[in-house]
């Protein structure tokens, strides 16, 4: 007798479809999040932005029940972190935060693998903190004009300490040369903590960097801070102006920080996640944690976060290719 002619036996084969249908229907109607999320972030451990990650992820833990899982993918400028998370599921369970070197990518390099505005999901943005101008105190400068003066009366002896090129403190430095127009001759560094320590032993002229790395030393008096770089003077140090206010109007470099998935990810899933950043960001808890980083809450729709990325691809784009700029 053929095994389909007994009828327990064909009953359970054509049962056998339907039942994994049933699992799988299960399985896709789990709610997010049911599994650890993981937060890729483009630098190393210990910066601002790995704080930054392990402060939201923190909260979303606590909020979701489930471990967020921090993976820090340093190298390129963003472009590892950027290229593993485009090529992860779609599925709100490997996130990334996204800062200006996400923006900086399409005018920095020729070839890309990724397109930042077509691979990414925009979530939400997290906080925005200005850099800072700072110069060594033996610089005869205390504003902004007269350091330009200062520098064009000084040529071929006026050197900036960059933090690296291409990064934000760079950038601050070189649309202050272009909006001053004078100009200098660019020191590179590893991060803005040797540039800034270069700055206050005297082997370069000025530096711009955040404000987390540089105001300890403007406070003991190793360095003077010329201006921010913000819209607006900062909440926590008033007393130094904006460059902007210091006639150069429409200058603005910030500093900032937000969430993407890969394209695709479920406009559900994209809602829950951005309704905890909003959440998250009320706490007082969270507003404590941003003041430490020189960094202020920013609460934003999945819209206008996508909406400023595609604003600062243009603007930062216009500097580093005016700049000349390349990824090294």
């Amino acid at each position: 007798m053929s095994i389909l002619s007994h009828p327990a036996v064909f009953a359970r084969l054509l049962c056998a479809p339907a039942l994994a249908l049933l699992a799988l229907a299960a399985h896709a109607a789990q709610p997010f999040p049911s599994k650890p999320v993981r937060f890729v972030v483009p630098f190393a451990a210990g910066g601002a932005a790995d704080v930054m990650a392990r402060t939201i992820g923190a909260h979303f833990s606590q909020a979701w029940g489930q471990t967020t899982i921090v993976d820090n993918r340093t190298g390129a400028g963003g472009l590892i972190a950027a290229e593993l998370t485009a090529r992860a599921g779609a599925d709100g369970y490997t996130l990334m935060l996204a800062e200006p070197a996400l923006a900086s990518l399409p005018s920095l390099y020729e070839k890309l693998s990724i397109d930042v505005l077509r691979d990414f999901t925009p979530l939400g943005g997290i906080a925005t903190a200005p850099q800072v101008l700072t110069v060594h105190p033996s610089v005869p400068a205390k504003t902004a004009q007269e350091l330009i003066a200062f520098a064009r009366s000084n040529p071929g002896k006026f050197n900036f300490g960059s933090p690296g090129r291409g990064s934000t403190g760079d950038l601050t430095g070189e649309l202050f040369r272009a909006m001053g127009k004078f100009e200098f001759t660019v020191v590179p560094y590893k991060g803005a903590v040797p540039a800034l320590a270069a700055l206050a032993s005297g082997e370069v002229t000025f530096s711009g960097s955040s404000m987390l790395a540089a105001m300890p030393l403007v406070k003991s008096g190793r360095l003077r801070a010329i201006g921010t770089t913000g819209p607006n003077r900062h909440s926590l140090t008033p007393e130094i102006p904006t460059l902007a206010e210091q006639g150069l109007p429409g200058y603005r470099i910030l500093q900032w920080w937000g969430l993407v998935s890969p394209r695709g990810t479920p406009r559900e899933v994209v809602m829950k996640i951005n309704a905890e950043i909003g959440r998250a960001l009320a706490t007082p808890e969270l507003k404590e944690r941003l003041a430490t980083l020189y960094a202020e809450p920013w609460s934003s729709t999945p819209e206008v976060f996508g909406a400023f990325i595609k604003s600062e691809i243009d603007t930062l784009g216009k500097i580093i290719r005016a700049a000349g700029i390349k990824a090294e």
